[in-house]
């Protein structure tokens, strides 16, 4: 067997694993990975994309090789199945995407939460945890003493970032008579950064139709 070869057939054998695992990381929010933890995941994914593509392909790899002329070995012709490539491809992108949403959407943990096997979330932190889950219209004290109302659009991956983007939101304060009051902000919304210094988020059951009309 050419080591040239040989060292392609291996390569061709992990990229589907390791493409694979691209994309979970840029599709999914979850807790931070060793290099030796994202190599693992990569070499996991391609055995089970094997596992699922190879009885269709008559347990063979994508890649094989033979002698151009068989008294002269040293000379090899390169035989590409594209065809398993691209069902591996394929393979590739589904898995990935329906990981991404397992750990998004935590649907596994969930199920064993159920069942009293573990008290674990596939997200990242409780920040995430929070805020995927419940969302909706908020109020957010930040430093001064300061309020804001308004509708959650977007939030930051990390908790050591926390940022946060609210729609239709207003200044709240306190009038003469202590009732609070609303003073809208003009325009589609605004963005807390971690620079605002969050003290702490308040979700309230609001519908969006009121927020509307408060904003109004």
């Amino acid at each position: 067997m050419p080591d040239k070869v040989e060292a392609l057939g291996v390569l061709l054998v992990l990229l589907p694993g390791f493409a694979c695992a691209y994309i979970v990381q840029f599709l999914a929010v979850r807790r931070k990975q060793s290099e030796l933890d994202k190599i693992i995941e990569a070499l996991l994914f391609s055995l089970v994309l094997y596992l699922i593509t190879l009885p269709f392909f008559g347990y063979t790899l994508p890649l094989a090789w033979r002698p151009i002329d068989p008294q002269h070995s040293a000379e090899y012709q390169i035989i590409v199945k594209w065809n398993h490539l691209a069902c591996l491809a394929g393979a590739a992108i589904v898995f990935a995407v329906l990981y991404s949403a397992n750990i998004n959407r935590d649907w596994i943990l969930w199920l064993l939460r159920l069942m009293k096997v573990t008290e674990r979330t596939a997200r990242k932190t409780i920040w995430n945890d929070t805020f995927q889950e419940i969302g909706g219209m908020v109020q957010v004290g930040i430093s001064g003493d300061r309020k804001i109302l308004g509708w959650l659009r977007y939030y930051s991956d990390e908790d050591e970032e926390s940022s946060l983007f609210l729609e239709t939101a207003s200044w709240v304060g306190t009038g003469d008579d202590g009732e609070e009051i609303e003073q809208p902000i003009d325009g589609p919304g605004i963005l807390l950064t971690k620079n605002s210094k969050i003290e702490y988020v308040m979700f309230l059951n609001w519908a969006k139709e009121e927020s509307d009309e408060a904003g109004a």
